[in-house]
């Protein structure tokens, strides 16, 4: 489960870095804003600084945000899924029959 939320980083990371500025940096002092209670912190990639979002009038729905991790989290599991099936079956090819034999023993 920590894990699962610590994959949620990757979003203002990536918007860091895109942004063209210290993505550690940005990352830490949004965790340090969001400690202190800002709940709305985010990243203001022009001025380059942490700002309440909701004061800076971005705002977002949020079924489309709750409907990107459902999907996304489903999209995670069948991988899963299919991994555990390929991994239960036997590696390598069908088996020979004892009577028959190499295709190059001539």
């Amino acid at each position: 489960m920590k894990k699962f939320a610590e994959s949620f980083e990757v979003f203002p990371r990536t918007l860091a870095e895109n942004s063209g500025v210290n993505a550690s940096e940005f990352v830490s002092s949004l965790y340090a804003a969001h400690e202190r209670g800002e709940i709305n912190a985010g990243i203001d990639v022009e001025r380059g600084a942490i700002r309440d979002s909701v004061s800076a009038g971005i705002v977002d729905l949020l079924v489309s945000k709750v409907e990107a991790i459902k999907l996304a989290t489903n999209a995670v599991n069948t991988v899963l899924r299919v991994d555990q099936i390929i991994m239960a079956k036997p590696a390598g090819g069908p088996k020979m029959k004892p009577s028959e034999g190499h295709w190059d023993d001539d």
